[in-house]
């Protein structure tokens, strides 16, 4: 059987860029999440900072990139802006650039949380109190403000 061999790797040890380009590779990371993935591999500060010199210099890593398809695999699992944001600020994503980026994708929030609340639930048919809440509450798990989920029952 043929042996895979793996490219050189320059200097003797272990060498951040490579396994950011790794870990890269298998999918977009944010530049928070890569500087502590590559932190807890043992990687001091000096081999991470030049690591994204080299990342960026070559455009392997983008914040903006992951933030776009972040929010694109999030809006297919029908999750809202509330919970999106909440998620990409954890992942260190700046709050100015996702609000940004989500106006400037003029997302109709109100017609996706209407597709997920009807993927669901039946019509809006007769409803007690109980149930109403029990409803409310689960589209606020899924990340929608309550004027969304409010204009869901009128």
């Amino acid at each position: 059987m043929k042996e895979r061999k793996r490219p050189l790797k320059p200097s003797s040890g272990r060498d951040a860029y490579y396994v950011a380009v790794d870990l890269l590779s298998q999918r977009e990371h944010s530049r928070v999440e890569l500087e502590a993935k590559l932190a807890k591999k043992g990687f001091i500060e000096e081999q991470i900072v030049s690591a994204f010199d080299q990342l960026l210099e070559h455009g392997l890593q983008s914040d903006q990139r992951y933030l776009e398809d972040f929010v694109r695999s999030r809006l297919l699992k029908g999750n809202g802006p509330l919970k999106i944001a909440h998620e990409l600020r954890s992942r260190g994503i700046d709050p100015e650039m996702l609000q940004t980026y989500l106006n400037s994708q003029q997302i109709d929030w109100f017609e996706v949380a209407t597709t997920i609340y009807e993927k669901k639930y039946r019509a809006n048919d007769e409803i007690d109190v109980r149930e109403r809440a029990k409803r409310v509450h689960f589209m606020q798990s899924k990340g929608f403000p309550n004027d969304i989920i409010f204009r869901l029952f009128k």
